[in-house]
């Protein structure tokens, strides 16, 4: 049985219309508006930010009240803060990477890690106190502030000049079209001119239709960057439906390890594999992009002025997007895991393009995150983040860490134990290996890792191993030839400080 009280899970999708010229312009003048009024917000809540340490939705303000009226101007302020709320998340998680890294005490990455909860990096008006009532030294503090300063300058502040309007139940209504075949939906959208709505006539879609769930009472609106059209997005509330999918849903194994790669887009720790043609299409692509590309540039066009290369991008994009949806379906088809097990996701592959990277590296990661979301939304499959740093050059089997264990992408080849598998399988089966391991956390830095990794090898494997007589025999021990062991001797392991990262 569903319970009433649930989590609010919202999907939105794209509609077309058919309005005319003269409705289209007033949404576009309100849509000028908008973006104006979010700028002054995301400008007044960065001030707050930097006083107060935190933003405020509730703020007793009036910025932009005179050119947007009062409802749409409360509807901007919400948005500006929950983007830029979103913004300094992804920050707080950088810092957090950062202190783990570092080479300070326990005791200070404690106090900066209760500074990154409270984001407290420049608020220094009212002392802070730990539960054990610790009072944190200002020399803490600056040093809290002077890393976030340094984590913002690498990234461009959200500007706001381009966003979509996100418009609810007090100036717009949505309603089925009681007439019309062609129409599926008349859109009642309020506008700058008070008393005087636009009616906009949406086209039906059978994705739009067959989305379960009840119609929320929330319209998004967008420009296309390229022609300057209207897209209206209407947003379904899923939740009672994806609680019910939940509850039916039979998971056949525990957990299941993933190895994303590029030849192969998803090894299972199982050993199965998903999109093994992902390479080639892949390759297809970089092939006609650079090709584009290089034509280009000795004419002298920029790429974002060219329509080929728009339609391009385009087509790779929805064609990973569509990809990825099709594999992870069957993957729950074929396994139903209780969880997944999933690295840090990094889509770049040494054998394509500079910008065929760049490319994927956005549209891939962000697609196979959202669906990994999807899944744990739908049917409740737990996600589990590992890092996977040299989980590739790492045996499975005995545990050796050497970069020439992998003397190719799809072949692995340990060179301590002399086992051969795949490369993506024996990466996910470490990947496996490592979802009960905290200390494996993702904010670990990889040289922490490694110097784990080969302390624990040479604990193993304390004694040299020497070459076996006969043409049959064993190789010779490869450690003293290994850049990840020098310092290695006879006995004698390594230390952190031994290690050196690739």
């Amino acid at each position: 049985m569903v319970t009433a009280a649930l989590n609010p899970i919202y999907r939105c999708d794209a509609v077309s219309h058919a309005m005319n010229q003269g409705k289209e312009s007033q949404i576009l003048e309100l849509l000028c508006a908008w973006r104006h009024v979010a700028v002054l917000h995301s400008r007044e809540q960065w001030r707050l930010f930097f006083e107060k340490g935190k933003f405020d939705g509730r703020a007793m303000t009036r910025t932009g009240y005179e050119v947007v009226g009062t409802s749409f101007g409360q509807m901007i302020r919400q948005q500006s803060v929950g983007i830029l709320g979103s913004f300094i998340s992804c920050r707080a998680t950088e810092f957090r990477n950062a202190a783990n890294s570092s080479s300070l005490d326990d005791a200070t990455k404690h106090q900066l890690h209760f500074i990154n909860r409270w984001k407290a990096w420049f608020s220094f008006s009212r002392p802070l106190v730990m539960r054990d009532g610790t009072v944190i030294p200002v020399e803490v503090r600056r040093l809290a502030r002077a890393i976030m300063r340094g984590i913002l300058r690498r990234h461009r502040l959200p500007r706001l000049h381009r966003v979509g309007m996100v418009i609810d139940q007090r100036m717009v209504t949505l309603a089925a079209s009681q007439s019309s075949r062609r129409y599926g939906w008349w859109l009642r959208l309020s506008t700058l001119e008070k008393g005087k709505p636009v009616w906009v006539p949406l086209v039906q879609t059978e994705r739009m239709e067959a989305r379960p769930g009840k119609r929320a009472l929330t319209i998004q609106v967008n420009q296309d960057r390229e022609t300057g059209g209207l897209r209206f997005g209407i947003v379904t509330d899923c939740s009672a439906q994806f609680a019910a999918s939940r509850e039916a849903y039979m998971p056949r194994c525990g957990s299941l390890a993933l190895d994303v790669g590029l030849k192969t887009l998803l090894a299972a720790n199982d050993g199965s594999r998903f999109g093994q043609r992902w390479g080639e299409r892949l390759a297809w692509y970089d092939r006609r992009i650079t090709a584009l590309d290089k034509r280009l540039q000795r004419q002298g066009i920029r790429l974002n002025r060219s329509a080929r290369y728009r339609a391009y991008v385009r087509q790779l994009r929805g064609w990973i997007e569509s990809e990825i949806g099709r594999i992870m379906n069957r993957l729950v088809q074929t396994h139903a895991p209780a969880s997944i097990v999933t690295e840090l996701l990094d889509f770049r592959a040494p054998g394509l393009s500079r910008r065929l990277n760049r490319l994927i590296g956005a549209f891939g990661k962000h697609a196979l995150q959202a669906k990994l979301l999807d899944l744990e939304q739908r049917f409740g499959i737990e996600l589990v983040k590992v890092n996977p740093a040299y989980s590739s050059q790492q045996c499975n089997r005995c545990g050796y860490v050497d970069k020439r264990n992998r003397p190719r992408q799809s072949v692995f080849r340990c060179l301590f134990c002399g086992s051969q598998r795949d490369g993506d399988v024996n990466a996910a089966r470490n990947l496996w290996d490592r979802r009960s391991a905290p200390a494996e956390g993702a904010g670990r830095h990889p040289r922490s890792i490694l110097a784990g990794l080969v302390q624990h090898f040479n604990a193993q494997h304390p004694e040299p191993r020497e070459r076996l007589n006969g043409t049959k025999g064993r190789a010779a021990d490869p450690r003293p030839s290994n850049p990840y062991f020098r310092g290695w001797t006879d006995g004698v392991g390594l230390t952190g400080s031994n290690v050196r990262h690739r």
